[in-house]
């Protein structure tokens, strides 16, 4: 008996339904982008590094050749005999001559006015104690300029030996031969004291003298007093005047206009007191104050006021201790 085989029927399927069942029948959709295979990735990023270090290279190559090239430049620049200072202008010299100013710079002539140290420069003329200050700076090709400010001598400092000194107090130069031609007031009371208190004194005639200014010249000398008060010894007929604080000029220049009056009023009187304001203070020498035992004792002459006398202020002359005593 034959067996009959199953009848293998076919499920059929409509297309639409078929796609619901089994969706990954379906083709793919179109992916965003393709991504290369990993070969292709290395090959790509080794040709990157390539022209990289390539291109490093050749920058690195073009850097050195142009320092090269301004290095040489430079060098010829140094080496050039056209910027070699050939001509020193100085300004504002009096008492230095051109040659003493060249001799301080030192060896800045022929050198390189590019490689010259300028503040260096500065330095060695203000080394000199005849310079207050300086100023220096190039010209272009080869000339360098230079401005000094010196000190100008105002009094002769008497110490060990005397010394030219100007209105700070500070010693300039030994007078000698080659300053001899400085006819100067003398400042006394310098000598044998500790550096300090000379400073000090030295620097209090200083102003005076500074503080006077073209009326210095009618002084003698000056002798700065342990109190700090200035004697001051006047040319001429020598008479003494005693000054204290500033203001100086003021209180010199109502002495000067009254110095005929008081000449006239007070012939005997050589001491003149200027360190009270509105007020001068005279006084006669010992010998001539005193007065015999035989005669009436003299007053002491006291002149009228200011607002009684316009020309200047109160002048009361001041009796010695012999004067006194004789009275």
């Amino acid at each position: 008996m034959t067996e009959r085989l199953p009848i293998q029927r076919r499920l059929i399927v409509p297309p639409a339904l078929d796609a619901v069942l089994d969706p990954a029948l379906e083709p793919p959709e179109d992916a965003p982008f393709l991504r290369p295979p990993r070969r292709t990735r290395l090959r790509a990023r080794r040709r990157g590094w390539t022209s990289r270090a390539v291109l490093a290279l050749q920058l690195g190559g073009a850097l050195l050749v142009a320092l090269s090239g301004l290095w040489t430049a430079y060098s010829k620049v140094m080496a050039s005999e056209r910027l070699r200072v050939a001509r020193v202008e100085v300004r504002g010299g009096h008492f230095l001559s051109e040659g003493e100013v060249r001799e301080l710079l030192g060896p800045a002539v022929g050198e390189n006015i590019l490689n010259l140290d300028i503040e260096a420069l500065k330095g060695r003329l203000r080394a000199s104690p005849w310079v207050a200050d300086a100023t220096v700076s190039r010209t272009l090709p080869d000339v360098l300029r230079v401005e000094i400010r010196e000190r100008v001598p105002l009094a002769l400092a008497e110490m060990d030996r005397l010394y030219l000194m100007d209105g700070d107090g500070a010693l300039v130069d030994i007078y000698g031969p080659r300053t001899a031609g400085f006819d100067l007031p003398i400042v006394r009371g310098l000598a044998k004291i500790d550096a300090e208190a000379r400073r000090d004194r030295a620097a209090r005639a200083g102003s005076l003298l500074s503080d006077l200014g073209e009326l210095a010249a009618e002084i003698s000398e000056v002798e700065v007093e342990p109190s700090g008060d200035l004697r001051v010894v006047l040319r001429g007929a020598g008479e003494v005047v005693r000054m204290g604080a500033p203001p100086y000029r003021s209180r010199f220049v109502t002495f000067l206009g009254l110095r005929q009056e008081l000449r006239e009023r007070c012939p005997r009187a050589e001491y003149f007191d200027l360190r009270f304001r509105d007020r001068i203070y005279a006084r006669e020498p010992p010998e001539t104050a005193a007065k015999p035992a035989a005669q009436p004792a003299a007053s002491p002459t006291v002149l009228p006021d200011t607002h009684e006398m316009p020309t200047g202020p109160r002048i009361e002359p001041i009796r010695t201790d012999a004067a006194k005593e004789g009275g």
